[in-house]
């Protein structure tokens, strides 16, 4: 995935074993133009055939149905299953990893290789790891609920979540399952986390997107004045065309990130193309911010002291809260908001802990994975 600022072209390789078709960790490559990341070329298993050790499956996704976007109803999920899963009649606990914008794999990464050596090694239990992605038109979700986008958030709890637990052999408790994700999927981890203790105990959330009080106006999306100028020219061209007609050029917005949060934090399906609010009109050749659609665009990535306070009681029941965060992000805006998270948490009373370490964006996740998230999971989720 592509720093929020630039966006990101992301190349597969596929390593075929002798049982099963591997999912390599994807390199981020910087390009101009957010590229959706090539599929990985192997096979949906079909229901009637033996699981491998990592599987690509495609699964019903009706939480996403009747959205305005053309999303499909289906998607595809990852599923590593570990060594002993075809030997044996045990159940498994479950990591859900959920990627980041533009993305549809885990970086720096490799499954089914990596996982097997640590689990070989020791220093990681035995679990099921399922790699679900947000990735859509716009490039990303959010794992938002949106009556523009679909339901995201529900595509995970109730779809992907259901599906893994009549499908395979899960421990399907919440003590025994962890979510996690990088960028807008660790942003996508801590909410649905929040959202969700009954299904999920324990939450690892690497570079999240995440604003303190000021995150919003020092993001790219508002940093500068000319992409806001943009925008507000982008919804006057839509505004004078027909609906059909705006249906079909409201992706072709001046900076796709940005029309993606909107349709995820700021949706509006009754009015005209593009079917969300930007908190910037032009009025007698000025622009002028709409102090209330600012807020829905700040709750976004932003909001958390009022979240504290609705969710208390939730977070309280997760077992587990990281996050962790690069210091040399080239989103400056994430170890700030990623701190400010810790200290709104702390201060009422979550526990909750935030590490920092020398890397970028990108550079050290795989290593934040093996050495940190994992064994995070295998001494708090429950095992048979």
């Amino acid at each position: 995935m592509k720093p929020f600022h630039l966006s990101l072209l992301i190349l597969f390789v596929v390593t075929l074993s002798s049982c099963a078709p591997s999912v390599p960790a994807a390199t981020p490559a910087p390009t101009e133009i957010p590229d959706t990341p090539t599929a990985v070329p192997v096979e949906p298993v079909a229901a009637t055939q033996a699981f491998r050790s990592m599987n690509m499956l495609q699964i019903e996704a009706p939480s996403l149905a009747n959205n305005l976007v053309g999303e499909p109803a289906k998607r595809t999920i990852y599923v590593y299953l570990p060594p002993s899963y075809g030997s044996s009649e045990k159940r498994y606990p479950v990591v859900y990893y959920l990627p980041g914008y533009g993305d549809s794999s885990v970086i720096g990464f490799r499954l089914p290789e990596d996982m097997d050596s640590l689990i070989e090694s020791g220093r990681v239990g035995e679990m099921i790891i399922v790699v679900a992605g947000g990735d859509s038109r716009m490039g990303g979700s959010f794992y938002v609920n949106s009556p523009v986008t679909g339901n995201w958030e529900d595509f995970i709890v109730n779809d992907v979540v259901g599906y893994m637990d009549t499908t395979f052999r899960t421990l399907p408790q919440a003590e025994s399952r962890g979510i996690t994700g990088h960028s807008m999927g660790g942003f996508g981890a801590l909410n649905i986390a929040m959202r969700h203790p009954d299904v999920f105990s324990a939450v690892y959330s690497m570079s999240p997107g995440l604003f303190d009080e000021s995150g919003l106006a020092e993001s790219f999306m508002f940093a500068q004045e000319r992409l806001i100028q943009d925008f507000v020219d982008y919804e006057i061209k839509l505004a004078a065309l027909p609906v059909e007609d705006a249906q079909k050029r409201m992706f072709e917005a001046p900076e796709e990130f940005s029309l993606a949060y909107g349709y995820a934090f700021a949706p509006n399906p009754d009015r005209h193309p593009p079917y969300f609010d930007y908190p910037y009109t032009e009025v007698d050749g000025q622009l002028v911010r709409d102090d209330e659609v600012w807020k829905k665009w700040e709750s976004g990535f932003g909001g958390t002291a009022e979240e504290v306070v609705q969710y208390k009681d939730n977070l309280l029941k997760l077992k587990g809260i990281v996050v962790d965060y690069g210091v040399q992000d080239e989103n400056s805006w994430i170890p700030k908001g990623s701190d400010y998270y810790g200290q709104q948490l702390t201060a009422a009373g979550i526990p909750v802990t935030v590490e920092s370490y020398v890397g970028n964006h990108f550079n050290k996740i795989g290593e934040r994975i093996s050495e940190h998230m994992l064994p995070f999971f295998t001494g708090l989720l429950k095992f048979e």
